[in-house]
């Protein structure tokens, strides 16, 4: 019989958030920590819960709180709660993009000041064009359908919105691997240099059979500062390719409560050595790996 994934417990989480930033330099605070789990209380019970890294020193370690399996306007809820105003122009489009039948709102946290992101989880992956015209979405960030198209980016599994950062995110399901045409096309949508021998053979290593990859918006202007692939891995702390210690050391310390640890690498590029970084994301409540592959065989059915 397969172990079942823990309840979420709020002091417990508190308790071991706060360890995890106290150890990795981060920003965290227990009044807004506490906030937070406040106002979303009635749905901690049955959601789904993972922490996130970068390998930026004392950059903050956000957590997610997805509500998979829910309908839930989490815009309204973070407006009531004073952290955005409802009528916030990245909120609308959240709100746009969420109308679609079983699309889901998510978000990721910082616990040193509020909402850090909403996310959209599409059941069924949707054609780009629906996404990059949705209603209420910038001319200027429309107007990238042209240039993601060209480099074959046609499918969306998630969308985003950045409060702090005020972007916008689209997440494409892409076949896995990765050659050294398609790595250039990629990382050129952000002004990157191109990715050496290395990196393209330890991502496209990592990223089979499909692999999931980012493009960031400013909705205003269209520019596009940095791409990003995303794989699952194993054993993240132990991952030969990961030199950067920050990132070791939060794969290795972060606690988790489900029956197994699910880690996900994510390597980012952009014009400049500021938009070029690690990110790691590991599992930490009701989580569970048959979840992970229902979702996948959903989007590929």
């Amino acid at each position: 019989m397969a172990a079942t994934a823990e309840k979420f417990d709020r002091s417990t989480f508190q308790s071991e958030l706060s360890t995890l930033c106290h150890s990795l330099d981060a920003p965290y605070s227990s009044k807004v920590t506490e906030q937070i789990l406040g106002a979303f209380d009635e749905y901690l019970d049955d959601s789904y819960v993972w922490f996130r890294c970068t390998s930026k020193p004392a950059d903050v370690v956000n957590f997610r709180l997805a509500f998979h399996g829910k309908r839930i306007d989490t815009t309204a809820i973070l407006a009531s709660a004073g952290w955005i105003g409802y009528d916030d122009e990245l909120a609308k489009i959240v709100r746009s993009w969420s109308s679609h039948e079983d699309a889901e709102q998510w978000c990721d946290f910082d616990p040193s000041r509020g909402i850090a992101k909403n996310w959209i989880y599409f059941r069924d992956l949707q054609p780009i064009q629906e996404i990059l015209c949705t209603h209420g979405l910038p001319a200027p960030a429309a107007a990238r359908l042209q240039d993601l198209q060209a480099a074959g980016l046609e499918k969306v599994n998630f969308a985003a919105v950045d409060y702090a950062n005020r972007s916008m995110n689209v997440y494409f399901l892409l076949p896995g691997g990765l050659t050294a045409e398609r790595a250039a096309k990629y990382v050129g949508l952000a002004g990157s240099k191109p990715l050496s021998d290395e990196d393209i053979q330890i991502i496209s290593d990592s990223t089979h059979p499909m692999q999931t990859f980012g493009v960031t918006i400013i909705p205003e202007t269209g520019h596009i500062p940095r791409v990003a692939f995303y794989a699952p891995v194993k054993d993240a702390a132990n991952f030969p390719a990961l030199k950067n210690e920050r990132m070791r050391k939060f794969f290795a310390e972060h606690p988790s409560r489900d029956p197994r640890k699910i880690h996900i690498l994510s390597w980012s590029y952009g014009g400049g050595d500021s938009k070029t970084y690690m990110k790691g994301e590991a599992s930490y409540a009701g989580y569970s790996e048959e979840l992970s592959r229902d979702m996948f065989l959903r989007w590929i059915k």
